[in-house]
């Protein structure tokens, strides 16, 4: 039996190295013809929304990686957790810049648009910390058009055509009013100036964001190029795990690829937590059916306490509702219910439970296994919640297994059993 390496080729948690990057060819397609539009001179400014843990920060370093081979154009990515105005915004986009540029040929282009605003920070001084006056921010929150377009200038003859800027992270600045009016005032006068920019502007967020600040400026909604980011199909979810295990010499066998697949729902973020478990279950170099479910059990535990504690069980607090959830997975253990079932359990009436639709040979049952399309996931959770099997399911490993499961475009149903009696469905 072949070792298995001592590094993981999953980054839970983290983007997606580029080596790893799979499918969405019709979004980087989309993302690059409006990079080659900006780079002819033309401002684009695009939205660039999914659901947490789809791949948005992923999706958009690749593309920029990819619009500066292919397009010339100097890519930024600029994360703006904090960040919650117009001025924080554009501090992070020069502090990036300068640390982009320093220590390379470009600094002897765009330094001196920096003056002595600069200064090694860090260890070594590998990084540096730009650090204007309140009053020059201010200024250059007014004038950011000129001061892109100082840069562009400067960047051209040393081989850039423009700016790819991803504004990543942007939460922040849909609590600010201020902002949507800024931006909308930033694109009107690109507009009647009439020269070249060749900037390309990506904001990455939720929808929720973008809808926040078209809520204070409507005419904000035109400004923005929609642009969303959808869960992995099997195929794609299938071409990952394949590249990933084969980066370090593994392989999983088609049982295991199949139960991996089936479980994520087409989400990366998933797809990260079930392939690192499995890297660490695995005996060898080749995994095994058993070991992916074995994966696939400790990465609900690590799901469970990372989103559904935080966000969903912990937030749980009247009686009212979480009678309502104990009684959801006791009523519609296939994760497909009626109102008037539901109510029926609730006034105490008998619950009668439904079956999956096709067999789970391994678990010795007919019904245990959802159609295709839908994952399966039911596991006992530690800590505030746990999460109970399905009558009739057996135990692996002390961990029940059955249950349905919704993660992005499929179903889930988390049946809690712990002492607190609280139950909740997804």
């Amino acid at each position: 039996m072949t070792s298995k390496p001592e590094t993981s080729p999953f980054t839970p948690g983290q983007p997606v190295p580029f080596e790893l990057f799979v499918g969405r060819a019709s979004q980087v397609a989309e993302l690059l013809q409006h990079a080659r539009e900006a780079a002819g001179g033309r401002l684009k400014v695009g939205f660039l929304t999914g659901d947490r843990g789809i791949g948005k920060t992923s999706l958009a370093r690749f593309a920029t990686v990819v619009a500066e081979r292919e397009h010339a154009l100097l890519g930024l990515h600029v994360v703006l957790g904090g960040a919650d105005d117009a001025p924080g915004m554009v501090h992070r986009v020069f502090d990036r810049l300068a640390n982009v540029a320093r220590g390379g040929p470009l600094w002897a282009r765009v330094g001196k648009l920096f003056g002595d605003r600069v200064r090694a920070v860090g260890l070594f001084g590998l990084q540096v910390e730009f650090r204007p006056a309140t009053e020059d921010l201010e200024a250059l929150t007014r004038g950011f058009d000129r001061a892109l377009r100082s840069v562009v200038d400067r960047l051209d003859g040393g081989g850039r055509r423009g700016l790819f800027i991803v504004l990543d992270d942007i939460n922040g600045l849909a609590s600010s009013p201020t902002f949507a009016t800024w931006l909308k005032d930033l694109v009107d006068t690109v507009a009647v100036d009439g020269r070249l920019f060749p900037v390309f502007l990506l904001f990455v967020g939720l929808d929720r964001v973008r809808r926040e600040l078209v809520s204070y400026n409507e005419s904000v909604a035109r400004v923005f190029i929609p642009l969303e980011v959808t869960s992995w199909s099997d195929a794609e979810t299938s071409d990952f795990y394949r590249r990933a295990f084969a980066r370090v010499g593994m392989t999983v066998d088609d049982a295991g690829l199949d139960l991996m697949t089936e479980y994520i729902g087409g989400l990366p973020v998933l797809a990260h937590e079930i392939g690192d478990a499995a890297f660490r279950f695995a005996a060898g170099s080749v995994i095994s059916r058993s070991e992916a479910r074995r994966a696939v059990i400790s990465a609900a535990n690590v799901v469970g306490h990372k989103y559904f504690a935080p966000q969903v069980f912990d937030r749980v607090r009247s009686p009212r509702d979480r009678s309502l959830l104990r009684t959801i997975p006791k009523t519609a253990p296939s994760g497909r219910f009626k109102r008037a079932e539901i109510l029926q359990a609730l006034r105490g009436g008998a619950l009668v439970p439904r079956q999956f639709p096709t067999g789970d040979a391994e678990a010795g049952r007919p019904g245990a296994r959802p159609g295709p399309g839908t994952g399966v996931l039911s596991v006992h959770l530690e800590s505030a919640f746990s999460v109970s099997a399905a009558p009739g399911d057996r135990e692996v490993g002390g961990v029940a297994v059955g249950g349905l499961a919704r993660t992005g475009r499929r179903a889930v149903l988390i049946r809690p059993n712990d002492p607190t009696g609280l139950s909740a469905s997804s």
